[in-house]
């Protein structure tokens, strides 16, 4: 019996069997040689791959449905007026009700992160007691600010309050923020921090 013919096909199929599994591990290489990471930008502004695909957000609720999101100062202007859409004289327990009413013009971390403008329990309460009526008109402060990029928008605001309450004058305070707007298909707020 010659046992080289029966080896030789034997080794064949070895060596085919094993370039097989070569370019099978190569190919799981390549694949994971990168991160297919489309979502929504992180909190150190990482950008949406060039030429990746963003699902269309979904259309903003009233009274934001006019916004137009291709701008990064209206969306800061009414992200900012939004939180301080306060209404003890209706009823609101709290600064929190007008942050999570603002929740769709910010991103899903950027509305988990941000922290409402504290206002004492008493005041409010007070407030709420005296039916007060809260209005906020909020500028875009023209100081020095970050470069503005394709992807990343940065600005301080100042909003003011006035307070309103049958038989009392008008209290007014000036609240400043630090807002960032960062492209995800449209201009959205990822962070929001009032300063004072």
């Amino acid at each position: 019996m010659n046992t080289t013919s029966t080896r030789a096909p034997r080794y064949a199929r070895r060596l085919a069997a094993l370039a097989a599994v070569a370019l099978t591990a190569a190919a799981a290489a390549c694949s994971n040689s990168h991160t297919d990471d489309y979502g929504e930008h992180d909190a150190t502004g990482t950008v949406v791959p060039s030429g990746a695909s963003i699902a269309t957000l979904p259309p903003l609720p009233s009274p934001w449905n006019a916004l137009d999101r291709n701008d990064p100062a209206a969306v800061a202007i009414a992200a900012v007026q939004a939180v301080f859409d306060w209404h003890p004289d209706r009823g609101d327990t709290g600064p929190e009700i007008a942050a999570h009413h603002a929740a769709p013009l910010f991103s899903v971390r950027g509305a988990e992160d941000y922290k409402p403008y504290p206002i004492t329990r008493p005041t409010w309460q007070e407030w709420m007691d005296e039916k007060a009526t809260v209005t906020a008109q909020t500028t875009i402060s023209t100081e020095q600010h970050p470069a503005d990029t394709d992807a990343q928008w940065q600005r301080k605001t100042a909003t003011t309050l006035t307070i309103t309450a049958a038989g009392k004058p008008p209290i007014t305070m000036t609240v400043i923020s630090l807002i960032t707007e960062q492209k995800q298909a449209v201009w959205t707020t990822t962070q929001l921090t009032h300063l004072q």
